[in-house]
């Protein structure tokens, strides 16, 4: 089986990827594949191109499920695109969940996250709490986030989050799955990270929960 690694170059040489992660399970097989793009195609079209890139370079299939699309607006220096155009429908979302604030309470040894979330008016609240020693404050925020938003989205959590660097632009991208129908759904997304990264890791898994 092709490697892990050239499976990742293989999607990232795609033309609008930026990056890409492949997750294989104990038996060697893929069983995730995130990907980081623009917005130049549409993420089914992307999707069925990374279909086709795989099979064309190892012979391998495989299902489309297991691709996530993170997307967003980036030149090739890696930034953010001024526009005033509409984002393609498939990275739309309904912004059902909308971040109020994070507060953080800091004690000598331990360091507590309250984030506050409004669904249509009605304040939806989470919290997580770390040691101050530790440098888990991003995944903190995170738990926050799902805490929040459990009673309403019952069954969706975090499968994959991580901080990536494209060019001197620094990106937050996650995915998300959510029971659909009796189906487990997932969705991705990134974002830009600004000057308070802690609210760009509570928006990113915001926007999942709005698309899915």
């Amino acid at each position: 089986m092709e490697s892990k690694l050239a499976v990742d170059e293989i999607v990232s040489k795609l033309p609008g990827v930026y990056s890409a992660k492949v997750v294989h399970d104990e038996d060697g097989e893929y069983n995730e594949i995130h990907v980081l793009a623009d917005v130049s195609k549409p993420a089914k079209q992307l999707v069925r191109d990374i279909e086709t890139a795989i099979f064309a370079a190892t012979g391998n299939k495989i299902d489309r499920k297991i691709v996530s699309i993170a997307q967003i607006p980036l030149d090739s220096s890696g930034k953010e695109i001024a526009t005033d155009d509409p984002l393609p429908e498939e990275v739309q979302n309904n912004h059902g969940f909308q971040l109020l604030s994070i507060d953080t309470k800091a004690t000598k040894k331990k360091l507590d996250i309250t984030i506050t979330i409004d669904r249509e008016g009605k304040a939806l609240q989470g919290s997580s709490i770390v040691d101050l020693a530790d440098d888990e404050k991003y995944m903190a925020v995170v738990e926050a986030t799902v805490a929040a938003i459990r009673d309403e989205v019952p069954g969706f959590r975090v499968e994959f989050i991580e901080k990536l660097m494209y060019g001197m632009s620094e990106i937050v991208m996650a995915v998300g799955s959510s029971l659909v129908n009796g189906k487990r759904s997932k969705e991705a997304s990134a974002r830009l990270c600004k000057k308070d990264s802690l609210n760009d890791f509570a928006l990113v898994v915001l926007e999942v929960i709005n698309k899915l």
